[in-house]
């Protein structure tokens, strides 16, 4: 027996309204939770919400009802992206399931934060959501370094570093909004940018870093999400590179908009691979980063939905085929890599019918999430992340 994960979509099968879909949505989670030796590991829900006070409402309304229901308290996230549907809420859950001998599962906080710790005998793995400062009339970059505090908190409670961190989502509010900072003018996902770099020079990234999506949000500050392996002989970690794509730490200058958040000191580029492998306890994965419409570093396809969707799958394809993970150092890899999670940010509600059908068309039936967010780049209208295994 190994341990394997599952993603579950679930969205509200009756209710017009936010809490009689919350209502549906709980009943199918206590649906999916019925086996002893299945373990929720993560919840991460998504609303549609215009603002932080809406959004304060419904995360209250949530994390209430979700207690109610759960002895336990797994990691969790509410994050203010739309599903592209048009319903007011859906959640992906991310289920242990054939647990092996020796694996434990405990939940656990740090900060009033719940996180969810998975041991075995060869490695600890963290998941962990709903990072956020809560504070949002403070500066926008004071919220982005509490959250990187507590995220290290987080870590170094479990005895891993941030070069440990192996999928990491960054959800900003207003991902491209630009305020000013003294005599600066700050964008939003270059604070990003800047507080991680800081944070992440405290490690030696002898992995590569992290996968990653830094996307928007309409509410809630920022809010990270991350999953981490601790590194051992039996744990294999390899980074994937992209042929087609700069490595996003290498973008130059021009491609990083506003100010740098120190005064006299250079715009940091994004710290993530463009897709990450982990093998643990016989689970083979590919972690996709969020990946849009770029080729070099250079957006292609501008102002046609559907060719940047077009080019978009196929920078994934490229990412993961057979040759390119070979290159990277993956053994084995004449076995079958599947799809087991898909998910689709989309900038504008009009261009659901185009993505969807182009995505649906490649991915089958693979579950796939749609969801309304703003994107990092003001001229990208979509982007695609997801999960591969190789069988």
């Amino acid at each position: 027996m190994e341990n394997r994960i599952e993603r579950i979509l679930i969205t509200p099968t009756e209710g017009n309204d936010f809490e009689k879909q919350l209502m549906s949505i709980l009943r199918q989670i206590n649906a999916h939770y019925t086996d002893n030796d299945q373990f929720i590991l993560q919840l991460s829900f998504f609303i549609d919400t215009s603002n932080n006070t809406e959004y304060i409402e419904c995360y209250r309304n949530i994390t209430r009802n979700t207690d109610d229901l759960l002895n336990i308290k797994p990691s969790t996230s509410i994050i203010a992206q739309a599903p592209a549907n048009g319903i007011h809420i859906s959640l992906e859950l991310i289920l242990l399931t054939n647990i092996s001998i020796g694996t434990q599962v405990v939940y656990k906080e740090e900060v009033g934060v719940p996180y969810t710790l998975v041991k075995s005998e060869n490695t600890s793995e963290i998941y962990a959501g709903g990072i956020s400062s809560k504070n949002f009339n403070a500066d926008f970059s004071v919220q982005v370094d509490e959250c990187y505090q507590l995220m290290e908190s987080i870590l170094t409670r479990e005895g891993l570093t941030f070069a440990d961190i192996v999928r990491q989502w960054n959800y900003v509010e207003g991902i491209l909004s630009i305020y000013e900072y003294g005599e600066e003018h700050i964008q939003h996902y270059q604070v990003l940018n800047d507080v991680r770099s800081k944070y992440f020079a405290k490690a030696d990234f002898q992995h590569g870093y992290p996968a990653a999506t830094g996307i928007g949000m309409d509410a809630g500050g920022p809010i990270l999400e991350f999953y981490a392996v601790q590194s051992s002989s039996a744990i294999d970690i390899i980074p994937i590179k992209n042929p087609k794509q700069v490595d996003a730490y290498h973008y130059s200058e021009e491609v990083l908009i506003g100010d740098a958040l120190e005064k006299h000191h250079k715009k940091t580029t994004p710290k993530f691979e463009r897709a990450k492998y982990c093998s643990v306890n016989g689970v083979r994965s590919v972690f996709i980063s969020g990946t849009a419409s770029i080729q070099s570093e250079k957006p292609l396809g501008i102002n046609n939905t559907r060719m940047q969707t077009e080019i978009t799958l196929e920078n994934i394809a490229n990412l993961i085929s057979e040759s390119n993970l070979v290159k990277m150092g993956i053994e084995n890899v004449q076995d079958q890599i599947n799809y087991t999670f898909i998910r689709v940010y989309i900038k504008d509600r009009k261009d659901l019918s185009v993505v969807k059908e182009i995505c649906n068309a490649h991915y089958g039936n693979i579950p796939v999430h749609y969801l309304i967010a703003d994107i990092c780049r003001d001229n990208l209208l979509l982007e695609i992340e997801g999960v591969a295994e190789i069988a």
